[in-house]
């Protein structure tokens, strides 16, 4: 069967999850529509289509509403920015369609219930699918640990970290939609959303919750400017970039974000404790040097110790009581720095196919949208409001369908 593809937002995450799709062996999947609001790249992406699947998209849209309703369409993929899921997946739910829903599930509590309810309800009626984009439950890396865990080899969990830093990272989400607050929730929601959907993988259900976050380094003061953008500064910092109208990628100063507009967070530690008393650590950063880009984890165990980068595919493992020194052992997840996302993204496409295929969920479905959700959305509340959340307050307000 041939699943028919389209497309709401082709820049950045959406037209590389569709890239992937294209390569699928079995040709699985095609893409007969595409909806964006910049022409140019809605005319790149076109191109990606015709090297990939060989023939045109003759339905093109410039209102969402349109390729939902497209009768062709079985499947809408929606990596449009974060202020828009929430009204795009709902109608996309409403229109009996599958659904791949890029990460977050809406930008507060209120808009992920919306969301999970609405996927849920056309998961009984009409065997819709919902798949969201948490890539990395796909990355060899990680999955690797999942299977160390889920094997027994590191005992009960006593003790985790987890770091994700981002040196790029101000580049990035200070010079387009997402640097203001209401159109992404806050910078936890929009970035360790992932992190957490991880944490809840792996640990389980959490009981509560306490998070900081803060804007360090940029910030005015921070660099010797006046400017609000790079074209018109007479002192570059390291982060200088050259204008460029094609892109969405807008060449505002980092660091005089009051001109700029930025209220979010470059920085972010949450604290997260677990039903069963374990109590793990999550930090976050834009201000690490290019050589520490990457994420981390330490997991520690009754029976052992796992360490690794995520960045260098290799895991450690210490056992706990091996005073020789000599057990440790190493596993190569894959070659070092292959692919996006740690490997994902090669693989979440193809998973999703497959699920579509089978008729069911593949790892980031319903579930998975719910718990990394109450995590995260649990965090920014604790960091805005500056108080410890339980968990228990949250799922009662926004219970889990059934």
């Amino acid at each position: 069967m041939t699943f028919k593809f389209g497309l709401i937002g082709v820049g950045g995450r959406g037209g590389h999850l569709a890239r992937t799709m294209m390569q699928d062996e079995k040709k699985r999947g095609d893409i007969v529509a595409l909806c964006d609001i910049n022409p140019y790249m809605m005319d790149t992406y076109e191109k990606h289509v015709e090297k990939y699947l060989g023939h045109e998209v003759e339905k093109k849209y410039e209102d969402y509403s349109g390729l939902i309703a497209d009768d062709e369409v079985d499947v809408v993929v929606i990596g449009t920015p974060d202020q828009y899921h929430h009204e795009m997946a709902l109608a996309a739910f409403k229109a009996k369609k599958h659904v791949f829903l890029e990460k977050p599930i809406g930008t507060n509590l209120d808009q992920m219930i919306d969301i999970v309810e609405a996927a849920w309800n056309a998961q009984k009626e009409a065997g819709c699918i919902l798949e969201v984009g948490y890539v990395l439950r796909y990355s060899p890396f990680y999955e690797k640990i999942k299977e160390i865990i889920d094997e027994g080899m590191v005992g009960r969990i006593n003790f985790v970290q987890m770091l994700e830093q981002y040196y790029g990272g101000a580049g990035v989400f200070f010079r387009n939609w997402w640097r203001l607050r209401k159109n992404v929730g806050g910078i936890m929601i929009q970035k360790i959303c992932h992190d957490l959907d991880l944490a809840y993988w792996m640990f389980g259900k959490p009981k509560s919750v306490v998070a900081f976050e803060s804007n360090m380094e940029f910030k005015p003061g921070n660099w010797e400017s006046d400017a609000k953008f790079c074209h018109e500064c007479d002192n570059r910092c390291p982060y200088f970039m050259k204008r460029n109208e094609k892109t969405n990628h807008i060449d505002y100063c980092l660091y005089n974000t009051d001109k700029t507009g930025a209220d979010i967070a470059d920085n972010a530690q949450v604290l997260v404790q677990y039903e069963n008393g374990l109590t793990m650590n999550l930090g976050m950063n834009f201000l690490c040097s290019r050589g520490q880009d990457g994420r981390s984890i330490r997991i520690v165990g009754s029976k052992a110790d796992v360490t690794g980068r995520l960045s260098e595919q290799l895991l450690r493992i210490d056992p706990r009581h091996d005073h020789s020194g000599m057990k440790t052992f190493y596993y190569a997840t894959m070659e070092s720095g292959a692919g996006g996302h740690g490997g994902g993204d090669d693989v979440q496409m193809i998973k999703f196919l497959d699920a579509l295929e089978k008729g069911c969920e593949s790892k980031a479905g319903i579930e998975s949208a719910y718990w990394s959700s109450i995590m995260v959305m649990g965090a920014q509340i604790s960091a805005d409001e500056r108080r410890m959340v339980n968990i228990e307050e949250l799922t009662e307000k926004y219970p889990f369908p059934t």
